[in-house]
Order: structure tokens, then sequence, then C-alpha cells
């Protein structure tokens, strides 16, 4: 009954504070996630390296118990600020004021505590105050910026020269703010990664209330593995652990003479959860000894359900198209502008970018343009035709139009199919799905 009350209230309090939202807080927002968080910072960070000599730091903050340290009345100060309505401000502030605990154990109960810190753990409401209560400090300058996934804050700075002046006033403004706002560092889990192109000057590190932050070579952000010479490297060694340990169980199945297609379902779940898990964001760049090693997982797995599976590589391919399109469809993704920069003002395609470095060129802002041109030649010559033959009385072809219908098909999207055949092309769709034989099953068309 409460989460559902929550629910509710949430529902109420996201229109009255969307214009006051960070848009560099990737969580619990709408069409925004843990890839886009990734994506944004791979972009900006290749980005400045592909333009020469230069360096970018990267710093990882780590709180301790963020959401055990909200201050229920500074947060009502920040909400008023937003122009929230006061009811609502006042509800918020009774319901994370006078909050009675205890624990029970069997029959066994403990003295019962009163709490006016910090918001319930395991709520509903509780990620998205946090998030306002982290609102207003934000920066985003063309050489630095901060970002954050819920309380995973990164601070990125692009060195060029040795000029880190920016970065570490950033730095040191971040933990100010902090300190004011009763959020409590952990000095000893925060860490910094650099990254150099080619040279690598001496650079001095940076201290945190007297500690200096150490300077690692990996770092775990948001469940995938850093490097500072971002070739993945790691990160397949800790997907191929992990692929490894969920084949075992796989196989396990198949020793109990469990049908094909459960073991199909366990493996989607299971297996490719793991393998595929954020593949936007290093499906174009890993080494092709790093992608062969994750690919021979797939056939053995194929070999174990006795169906072929699809390969990393279109899957990879797959999502970062649809990721794309996400993109441009929302104005307030953070690559949305640099997208839309890039739109061709004679057709539908996108320019490419501009990359001197092969790192730069597989990352997934260039590589989407370029599979995003080569989905929309197919279709492009596709409608040019159908146009063509409809004005000079010609008969339409089925296999002409393949590329149109391909990739409905491929997903058994009926939906898509449907458009198609709004558009006047009944007789096309039809005989492609004949070929198919899937007419009947997914169109309900009797073929006689």
């Amino acid at each position: 009954m409460m989460k559902t009350m929550e629910r509710l209230l949430l529902k109420i309090l996201r229109p009255q504070v969307h214009h006051t939202l960070d848009l560099l807080q990737f969580a619990y927002q709408e069409k925004v996630g843990m890839e886009d968080a990734i994506t944004y910072l791979l972009h900006r960070t290749h980005s400045h390296l592909d333009k020469g000599k230069g360096a970018v730091r990267i710093m990882f903050f780590d709180f301790s118990s963020a959401l055990n340290t909200i201050q229920p009345i500074r947060l009502r100060d920040k909400l008023l600020q937003m122009r929230v309505d006061a009811h609502l401000v006042s509800w918020i502030t009774d319901y994370l004021t006078g909050r009675p605990q205890f624990v029970r154990l069997k029959d066994c109960l403990s003295e019962t505590v009163v709490s006016s810190t910090g918001a319930p753990q395991g709520t509903v409401l509780s990620p998205g105050l946090f998030t306002l209560y982290t609102s207003d400090f934000r920066y985003n300058t063309e050489s630095c910026h901060m970002q954050k996934f819920s309380d995973d804050t990164a601070i990125v700075g692009c060195i060029r020269d040795g000029q880190e002046v920016e970065y570490r006033n950033l730095v040191d403004d971040f933990v100010q703010w902090c300190r004011i706002n009763h959020l409590q560092l952990n000095t000893s889990k925060t860490k910094e990664m650099v990254d150099y192109m080619r040279s690598k000057p001496p650079l001095q590190p940076v201290s945190i209330e007297g500690d200096n932050v150490a300077v690692v070579t990996t770092y775990k952000y948001l469940g995938i593995h850093l490097d500072n010479k971002l070739d993945w490297s790691a990160n397949t060694d800790a997907l191929y652990r992990k692929g490894q340990s969920r084949l075992y169980f796989l196989r396990r199945l198949r020793s109990f003479n469990v049908c094909s297609k459960l073991l199909w379902i366990f493996y989607q779940s299971v297996v490719t959860s793991v393998l595929s898990y954020a593949v936007v964001c290093w499906g174009g760049s890993t080494k092709k000894r790093d992608s062969g090693r994750l690919d021979r997982l797939v056939r053995k797995a194929g070999s174990v359900i006795a169906m072929e599976l699809e390969c990393i590589t279109s899957i990879t391919e797959k999502r970062t198209l649809n990721r794309l399109l996400a993109i441009l469809d929302n104005e307030c993704h953070p690559l949305h502008k640099i997208l839309y920069k890039q739109k061709s003002i004679f057709s539908n395609r996108l320019l490419s970018m501009q990359c001197k470095t092969d790192r730069l060129r597989r990352t997934f802002v260039p590589m989407a343009i370029q599979l995003f041109n080569t989905s929309q030649k197919g279709k492009n010559m596709c409608l040019a035709l159908m146009k063509v033959l409809k004005e000079q009385g010609l008969p339409v072809r089925a296999h002409f139009f393949y590329p149109l219908l391909t990739h409905h098909v491929k997903d058994k999207n009926t939906a898509g199919v449907c458009v198609w055949v709004e558009k006047g092309l009944p007789g096309v769709v039809l005989v492609w799905w004949m070929e198919k034989g899937l007419a009947e099953a997914v169109l309900g068309v009797q073929v006689m």
C-alpha cells in the first residue's frame, strides 16, 4: 500500500521538477539509463584524445551511505526553490522525519529509535529524492564536466598542455558542496583514472581532505570495467569468466533433458544478459581476439541448445542502431545535439564524424552513424524504385522491396509489416511472408 502511494506521489512530483533536473543525471529518467551514462563519458574522453597530445583525468567519487545522509530540512528548501507545490513539500518532509524504526527477530523486538535523517532504504520515492537533493550542483563545459548516475558521480577533466586548474577547482568545489550538504565522501574508495593519448607528462595527484586520491589502471563503473588504455581487455576477461560459469548451469539443465525452448529462455535471461551487458558501449571497440572469445562462448551455448544463436557483433549492431534512434527522438539526451548537428540537409542520412584515430572511429557515435546510414540507404532506394514503378504503371515485384521488410520479418514485428500494408503494398507483403512461411502464423492469412 505504501509503495503504491509513493508511486502516485512520484507521478505528481516529476512534472513539477522536470525543468530543474540535471541533464547529466542519467538515473531515474525516462528513456535514459546506464548505457547512456557510459556512452557519454566515453564520447567526451575519446573526442578529446582524438585531437592529439593531451590527457583525460576521471575522478570516480564514492559516498558513504548516500541515502542515509539526506537532510529533510535542506531538501525541503531545495524543493521550494524548484517551485514544488507547498502541500507536496510538507508531505515529503513529514515522510522523512520522525520515522520510528526497530528490528524484529522472531519474538524479540529491539528498542524503537526515531530517525529524522536520511531516506528509507528500498522505497520507491527515496532514489528520486536523492537525485533532487543533488541536482543543484552541476557542471558542464567543453573541457570539464560532472555526470551522475544516482550516487555514482564522476568528474571528467580534458587536460591539454598541463592546464588542469579547472579540473582541480571543480573537484574542490564538489568536495566543499558535499560538506555543506552533509554528504560524506569515502576518500579511501574514491579513485582516479588517467588516460593518455601518446606522451605521459607527469601529473600531480589530487588530494581530498588531506588524502591523496589513488590513481588506478582499471575501475568498475556501473558494472563495466574501464581501463586507462580503453581497449576493453579487462572488461572482456570479466565477461568471459561470468559467461563460462553461467554456461555450466546451461549444460546441467541439458543433462536433465530439459527441452530446447526452455534452454533457450534460460540462455537469453541468464547467459546473454551477462555477455551483452552494456554491449552498446564496448561492442565496436573490442579487439578481434576478445570478441572472438565471447563468440566462442555463444557457439558453445548454441551446441548445447542445438540451435544457431546470434553472435555478439550482430547484437551490438542491432542495439546500437536502436539506441541511436532513441537518442534522436529524445531532445533532452546529452548526445542529442551532437547527433542532430550531423544531420544532412539533403537527405535523411547523418554526416560522418571526422576521426583521426581508429579508437574514436570504433566508438558508439561514429559506429551508430555508419549503421544508420547503411539502413537508410536500402530504404531510400526501395522507396525511390517504388515511386518510379507506380508512376510508370509497371508491376511491383516483391524482391525489389526486401530491405523494407527484412528487419520486421527478422523480429516477427507484425505492426511493422502492417505499416507497409497501409502504404499500399499488400501484395508485396503477402508474397514476402508467404515465402517465409509466416503468413498464416503471424498475419493470420490463409495461404491456398
